[in-house]
C-alpha cells in the first residue's frame, strides 16, 4: 500500500486549476466577478487570439493593500468569509479564495493594485505559481491583473482548447450575459486591440439590451415582474416573434449571480407554450431575488450552479410573470419587418456553376392549377427542389419570362412539366421495387399536416414536414459532402446585424456554409450582406437562419467537420421544409410521398421521429368490431 503523503502547494493548486479553470473565459469570469466583488462601476476586459494569447481585466474598484497582495495568492486566502456559518448567506460572487492561486498556477501573471488611502500601488510577477517579482509600483486606485501563456505547463488542456474565434466567442458572450444582469456597471471588451463592446452603465436593463443586441430586437422585449412571500423577479422577455435555436440567450441570474438553472428556463419554457415552435426559445433576461439562506452557491467549484430551496414558488412566479406579460400585449408580428427580399424574385449565378432557375411559386401554382382540369386552387404550396426538367426546357427557361404572363414557365410548357413529374413516379416506382418502403397512393390530407395514404391493405398516416425534412436533409448532406450547391440570390440583399464574435464564426467558416449555399460579403463593423441562401430555404426567413446558424456552430462547434454536417444539414433542412398547417395540393402530395420512397432513410426525419406510421386492415377492422 503507497504512503500517504500531504501534497505540496504547487500540486494542490494545479488540481484545483483544473476544477476553476476550464478555459480562457473561466479566468475571465473570476477576474470579473472580484472586480465586481470589489465595488467597481467599470470593468475593462481586453483578450488577444480569444484569450488564449492573454487576458487583462482593469477595475476602478476599492483595490487590494500590500500587506493583502501577498496573501491573495494562497489557496482558500479570502476576505469574504470568515467562518463556516458565513457560507449561509453568502452574499459576495467569489468566496472560496481559490481563483487567483489557480490562475497563476498555470499561467504568467501581472497584477497591480492600489487602495484609495494609499499614493503607490503594489505589483507581483507570479510565473507557473512561483512568484518572480513583487514591490511597489505606480498605478491608478483598482486593478489590473494581466494573464499570458495559459496553461503554458499544462500542455494537455491547452492543446483541447477549441479555435481562438470559439473561445473569444465565449468570453464575448460572458460579458453580455454581465453586463444585462449588471446594467449599473460599464463594461468595456476589446479583442486584438478593438473594442468590440460597450455597455452603457445607466442602470436601466433596456439600454443594455438595445447594446448587447439591436434597437430593432430591445423594442420585441416585453418588461416582466413579480413578487410572492419574499422572493421577487424582474426582467425582460421576448416576443415569440424573437427567437433562437437554442436556449443560449435565456439569461438568467440569482442575487445578481449569473447561473445555469434548468428549473427557470423550464418555467420559462411553459409560459411560452403554444406561442413558440417545437425547438425555438425565447430571448429573456430573468433576474430573481431571494433571501441568501434560502440559496446555496457551494454546490459546484465554478459557481455557475446553485440550489434555490423554494424552487418551486420561483418557477411559479416565473410562469406567472412571463405569461401575464405576454397575455397583456399584442402578439401579432408586424410584416413591415420582413426583408424585402420575401418579394418575387429572379436569380443570377456566379460563373462555372450550373443554372437552376427559379419561378415564383405563385405564378407556377396558378398555372399548374389552371392545366389540371381547374381541380385546384392557387393556394397550394410548392415543393422546392423539382424534378429534372425534360432536355430543352432547362434552356427555355433560361431565356427569362414570358411577356405575356410574367412567368419563366410558359402554358406550352405545362405538358413538359407533367411529362417530368410521370418520370419521376415511374423512377419511384422502380425505386419501390427493390426496397422495403410501401408503394403509397395519396387519398387526402387532415388537418393540413398529416398526408393520408393506402395501399392494397393498409392505411399510412405520413407528417408532411418529417418527410419533406428526411428530403431535405439527404440533400444538404450530400451538397456538404461531394455537391455544388445550388444557391438563390436575393433580389434585394439582407443586411444581417451580428455581434463581433458571431460575425467572426462566420467569416471563420465562410467556405463551409458557402458550400451549402450562402453567400455573404463583409458589410461594416457589425453587419453582413446577405447576397444568397440555399436554394430550398426561404428568403423571408433568411435573417433568422443565419441566427441559427450561428448558435450551431457555438454549441456543435464547424460546420464542416464530419460530425457537425448533420446538424448544419439537419437545421437547413427543418428550416426549408413545408410546415404543419401548410395546405398541399394532391400532385404536391404525391410528389412529396414518390420523393420520400427514394430517401436512403425515409422512415424517420433527422432528428429521429417517424415519418409514417400505418395502421393494417385487420387493426382498422378490430377497432370497428368488424372481426
Amino acid at each position: 500500500m503507497p504512503k500517504i503523503i500531504l501534497l505540496n502547494e504547487d500540486t494542490a493548486c494545479r488540481i484545483a486549476a483544473g476544477e476553476v479553470i476550464e478555459r480562457p473565459v473561466s479566468i475571465v469570469k473570476e477576474l470579473v466577478e472580484n472586480s465586481l466583488d470589489a465595488d467597481a462601476d467599470l470593468v475593462n476586459i481586453a483578450i488577444t487570439n480569444g484569450g488564449i494569447g492573454a487576458i487583462e481585466v482593469v477595475d476602478n474598484g476599492c483595490g487590494i493593500s500590500q500587506e493583502d497582495t501577498p496573501l491573495a495568492f494562497h489557496r482558500h486566502a479570502t476576505s469574504k468569509i470568515i467562518s463556516s456559518a458565513d457560507l449561509e448567506n453568502i452574499r459576495t460572487l467569489g468566496f472560496r479564495g481559490e481563483a487567483l492561486p489557480s490562475i497563476a498556477s498555470v499561467a504568467h501573471l501581472t497584477i497591480k493594485t492600489r487602495v484609495p488611502t494609499n499614493h503607490e500601488g503594489f505589483q507581483m510577477v507570479i510565473q507557473g505559481g512561483q512568484v518572480l517579482h513583487n514591490g511597489p509600483v505606480g498605478c491608478p486606485v483598482g486593478t489590473m491583473i494581466s494573464v499570458k501563456d495559459i496553461f503554458f505547463n499544462t500542455p494537455a488542456r491547452r492543446k483541447h482548447l477549441k479555435s481562438k474565434t470559439t473561445e473569444g466567442g465565449l468570453i464575448a458572450d460572458f460579458v453580455y450575459k454581465m453586463a444585462l444582469i449588471k446594467p449599473q456597471t460599464k463594461f468595456i471588451f476589446n479583442h486584438n486591440g478593438r473594442e468590440v463592446f460597450r455597455s452603457p452603465g445607466s442602470g436601466k436593463l433596456h439600454d443594455v439590451l438595445a447594446s448587447v443586441y439591436d434597437v430593432r430586437a430591445a423594442k420585441m422585449m416585453l418588461p416582466i415582474t413579480g413578487e410572492e412571500a419574499g422572493v421577487k423577479i424582474d426582467g425582460y422577455i421576448s416576443k415569440p416573434e424573437l427567437s433562437r435555436s437554442t436556449r443560449q440567450h435565456m439569461t438568467v441570474a440569482v442575487n445578481g449571480r449569473l447561473v445555469h438553472s434548468s428549473a427557470v428556463n423550464t418555467a420559462l419554457e411553459q409560459a411560452y407554450r403554444g406561442k413558440l415552435t417545437v425547438g425555438r426559445y425565447p430571448v429573456a433576461v430573468i433576474l430573481i431575488w431571494l433571501p441568501f439562506k434560502q440559496v446555496d452557491v457551494n454546490v459546484h467549484p465554478a459557481k455557475m450552479e446553485i440550489k434555490m430551496e423554494n424552487e418551486e414558488q420561483v418557477m411559479r412566479l416565473v410562469i406567472s410573470a412571463a405569461s401575464r406579460a405576454l397575455r397583456e400585449t399584442n402578439l401579432i408580428p408586424c410584416q413591415s419587418k420582413l426583408p424585402a427580399a420575401s418579394e418575387p424574385y429572379k436569380l443570377q449565378f456566379p460563373i462555372n456553376t450550373k443554372q437552376y432557375p427559379i419561378t415564383p411559386k405563385s405564378k407556377i401554382n396558378d398555372m399548374v392549377a389552371a392545366n389540371w382540369n381547374g381541380k385546384q386552387t392557387s393556394t397550394m404550396v410548392d415543393i422546392p427542389a423539382a424534378p429534372v426538367l425534360p432536355i430543352g426546357l432547362e434552356g427555355e427557361l433560361s431565356k427569362g419570362p414570358d411577356p405575356n404572363t410574367g412567368c419563366d414557365i410558359t402554358p406550352t410548357h405545362i405538358t413538359e412539366v407533367e411529362n417530368a413529374f410521370s418520370q419521376l413516379a415511374e423512377m419511384a416506382n422502380d425505386y419501390r421495387n427493390n426496397c422495403a418502403f410501401p408503394d403509397l397512393h395519396v387519398i387526402g390530407q387532415l388537418m393540413n399536416t398529416y398526408i393520408l395514404t393506402q395501399t392494397g391493405d393498409g392505411f399510412f398516416v405520413v407528417d408532411q414536414h418529417a418527410a419533406h425534412e428526411r428530403i431535405l436533409f439527404e440533400k444538404f448532406l450530400y451538397t456538404l459532402n461531394r455537391s455544388t450547391p445550388e444557391v438563390q440570390y436575393l433580389l434585394t440583399p439582407v443586411n444581417i446585424s451580428l455581434r463581433l464574435h458571431e460575425k467572426e464564426l462566420l467569416k471563420e467558416y465562410a467556405a463551409n456554409l458557402q458550400a451549402v449555399g450562402f453567400v455573404f460579403e463583409d458589410f461594416g463593423r457589425d453587419s453582413l450582406l446577405l447576397r444568397g441562401i440555399p436554394v430550398d430555404c426561404s428568403p423571408r426567413e433568411s435573417e433568422q437562419l443565419i441566427a441559427d446558424l450561428v448558435e450551431t456552430i457555438i454549441e456543435q462547434g464547424k460546420p464542416g467537420e464530419a460530425e457537425n454536417k448533420h446538424a448544419v444539414a439537419a437545421l437547413l433542412a427543418c428550416k426549408a421544409a413545408i410546415k404543419a398547417g401548410d395546405r398541399l395540393s394532391m400532385e404536391a402530395m404525391q410528389m412529396l410521398i414518390a420523393r420520400l420512397a427514394r430517401a436512403d432513410e425515409p422512415y424517420t426525419c433527422p432528428h429521429g421521429r417517424p415519418t409514417t406510421v400505418s395502421f393494417t386492415r385487420r387493426e382498422i377492422d378490430a377497432m370497428f368490431k368488424r372481426t
